[in-house]
């Protein structure tokens, strides 16, 4: 995927949230991933699973808000940091009922937030057919990394696939009366494949096939080619291209550009790679998740020098052109 790589040269020109989300479907998707994070806190909080509740826990506020903080109105902004802090003290609490409480404040909040999005569009069927699909690339993605050879890998991936199709569907569902009945209902025949496919824990490539299945249809709604999956090569082009475009933004002291830049890399491009990079070098692909997913956020946020953050990028670059040896 690659629907925040857009924002990242606008940032620079944007001082203050805008009155409605600059890419509205972008925005969704995000509001959907951090639903689908607390979904799945809440199914481990359920089974009494705190280690792998906290997990899900750190994904919305820690990565996913800065992706579309810039899109949030003050009151909103306020209220979304403050939903943060209620979860993390119900979370503490390890009672199902506490933390469902405090989820439906943020879900209010969510809805709210999706509210800014102009009403013609959000009745468009061309964007929520485009919405649809962004949550699917990216469930895509994390049933990759979790499932292999019929055998869970990773719980909070497989987990986090598991809610992002349900978020997927429950969009559908929601939007059939606005879809043609054809298309419509191929796209929630395939996702009701995927989620027989799931459960089973079949093969990725398997479960890829219905979400694309689905995607083709919703593609037709929308109008926008499906695009193929671009290949390993193509991904380490595009983290190249963004962590250049941070240094750049770094330099010119545009932080949220350079921190928006960075979060791309790792959200939009490196998460495709994690899963192959795994099986050839782990603890190659550990260092470089750790230093795109944290490490250079860190150092903008630390407010570092410009030297010092160019340096930390081109150890990132230079890490990368080891894993793409690794894929070629």
């Amino acid at each position: 995927m690659t629907v925040r790589s857009a924002l990242v040269l606008t940032l620079a020109l944007a001082s203050t949230a805008s009155a409605a989300p600059r890419d509205p479907v972008q925005f969704a998707g995000v509001l959907e991933q951090m639903r689908g994070h607390y979904d799945a806190m809440l199914l481990n909080v359920r089974a009494g699973n705190q280690p792998l509740a906290l997990k899900h826990a750190g994904h919305p506020a820690n990565e996913l808000y800065a992706a579309m903080q810039a899109d949030l109105n003050a009151p909103l902004r306020a209220r979304f940091l403050a939903d943060y802090k209620a979860i993390d003290a119900a979370l503490k609490t390890r009672v199902p009922a506490t933390v469902q409480a405090a989820l439906n404040t943020f879900s209010k909040d969510v809805d709210a937030a999706l509210a800014t999005v102009p009403a013609a569009t959000r009745q468009d069927p061309k964007y929520i057919a485009r919405v649809i699909s962004t949550i699917l690339g990216n469930t895509k993605t994390e049933y990759g990394e979790g499932v292999r050879a019929g055998q869970i890998i990773n719980p909070a991936e497989y987990q986090d696939a598991q809610f992002y199709l349900a978020r997927a569907s429950g969009w559908l569902t929601r939007a059939q009366r606005l879809f043609p009945a054809d298309q419509g209902g191929q796209a929630a025949a395939a996702l009701a494949q995927a989620k027989t496919l799931h459960a089973a824990k079949a093969d990725p490539t398997a479960f890829s096939a219905q979400l694309d299945r689905a995607r083709t249809e919703l593609a037709e709604i929308s109008g926008d080619p499906l695009t193929p999956t671009s290949g390993p090569m193509a991904e380490f082009d595009a983290i190249d291209t963004l962590l250049a475009q941070a240094k750049s933004h770094f330099q010119g002291g545009m932080t949220d550009a350079a921190n928006e830049a960075v979060i791309s890399a790792y959200l939009d491009h490196y998460e495709q790679l994690e899963a192959p990079l795994a099986v050839k070098d782990k603890p190659l692909e550990l260092k470089l998740e750790e230093t795109l997913k944290n490490g250079l956020r860190q150092l903008i946020t630390r407010k570092v020098t410009p030297a010092q953050f160019t340096a930390a990028v081109d150890a990132a670059l230079a890490d990368l052109r080891r894993a793409r040896g690794l894929l070629q």
